[in-house]
């Protein structure tokens, strides 16, 4: 006698039917295998149906053969959406370029695929069948709609000139990354690469220690004064905007990617790939960020706004002009540190800024 109550159990949990019938509550004793027994049980079900409910068992069968998880209901949404994005958010992680290098890891990735996680899991709490062979085949449509699309942004973004990128490898002073990536260089010389707003306090702060260290290594040329959003918080801070200059010297390349609107704060255009990569990728699209030679980066300020607030331009550059006052104090360590940085990339040149009692102990901290 087959336990009828106990068949509708097991197949509300997703169980085959020659799983059903080998189960020993539901009183299946037959001799048959486990194919025949469950091909056996599964027509005594839709015959019991049908006869219930006075129609033809074939009607019976096709209309009750498809469970719920056939239906693209929450649960079977999530098992698609949850692989798709936790695998692309993976790889831009590992890769975060040229996987990475049009839609980060973090943020981007990372929250689609917590949200998908939580699709998943609401839907599935909200199902009677959580696993079965509908389900099974959506999670495989997932992971390989994961991996193509992951794949399919990386070869384009490869073949765009994007550059390989590795995740962050270790910690470095001051809120600096290194990362384990090949030379970005022009001319053999190391690239230093800014990526900010005019508009931006903290940009804006920041932009004083570039200026200072490339001045220190360079000549820096084109440069103009002037001051953050007045309506941003901190408000009206002195800067140096850096969008195109021109810088020469024989131990560094500038790069920069700077909006110059004073009023609104914008993320910057970038010409190459290998800018976005990087912005995209360690940056996470947030400004000021900063790249050294392709391997050390830092994203947020390199000084505080706070401490030049109360000064215009010309007084911040003459405090720097004779290394001394609020302003010299405040941008110094930044500037002097993004100094060794770029000396330590260039192979200990120049070796006069190398021995410098305000660069030499940055460069011990460095690895």
């Amino acid at each position: 006698m087959v336990d009828w109550e106990a068949v509708e159990r097991l197949r509300a949990r997703g169980w085959e039917w020659e799983r059903i019938a080998a189960d020993p509550s539901v009183g299946t004793t037959s001799g048959e295998t486990p194919r025949e027994a469950g091909r056996s049980l599964r027509k005594a079900y839709y015959r019991r149906i049908s006869e219930r409910a006075g129609t033809d068992p074939s009607t019976a069968s096709s209309k009750t053969e498809a469970p719920v998880a056939t239906r693209w209901k929450l649960a079977r949404v999530g098992y698609f959406v949850a692989p798709l994005f936790g695998i692309w958010f993976l790889l831009a992680w590992l890769i975060p370029s040229p996987v990475g290098a049009y839609f980060s890891a973090i943020p981007v990735l990372g929250l689609l695929a917590a949200v998908a996680a939580f699709v998943l899991f609401f839907g599935l709490l909200r199902s009677s069948v959580r696993w079965d062979r509908t389900f099974r085949t959506t999670l495989v449509l997932g992971i390989a709609a994961g991996l193509g699309v992951s794949g399919t942004l990386g070869v384009v973004a490869f073949a765009s000139g994007c550059p390989f990128l590795t995740p962050v490898s270790s910690g470095e002073p001051q809120g600096w990354l290194k990362v384990a990536n090949a030379p970005w260089q022009e001319n053999g010389l190391p690239v230093v690469f800014f990526y900010g707003s005019a508009a931006c306090p903290y940009c804006s702060a920041s932009s004083w220690a570039i200026s200072m260290a490339l001045e220190r290594l360079g000549s820096l040329h084109g440069t103009l004064y002037g001051h953050s959003s007045l309506t941003d918080t901190p408000a009206n801070i002195p800067e140096v905007v850096l969008a195109g200059a021109t810088y020469q010297s024989a131990n560094a390349s500038f790069e920069v990617a700077e909006s110059t609107s004073e009023s609104q704060i914008t993320a910057p255009s970038v010409g190459e790939c290998i800018e976005q990569a990087y912005a995209s990728a360690y940056g996470h699209g947030a400004i000021p960020f900063v790249v050294v030679n392709g391997q050390y980066v830092h994203s947020g300020s390199l000084v505080d706004p706070n401490a030049i607030q109360t000064l215009t331009p010309i007084q911040v550059q003459a405090s720097l002009n004779v290394s001394n006052g609020a302003a010299y104090n405040a941008v110094s360590p930044a500037a002097y540190l993004l100094m060794a940085f770029i000396v330590h990339t260039n192979g200990g040149r120049p070796a006069s800024l190398a021995i410098d009692p305000h660069v030499a102990p940055w460069l011990s901290q460095i690895s």
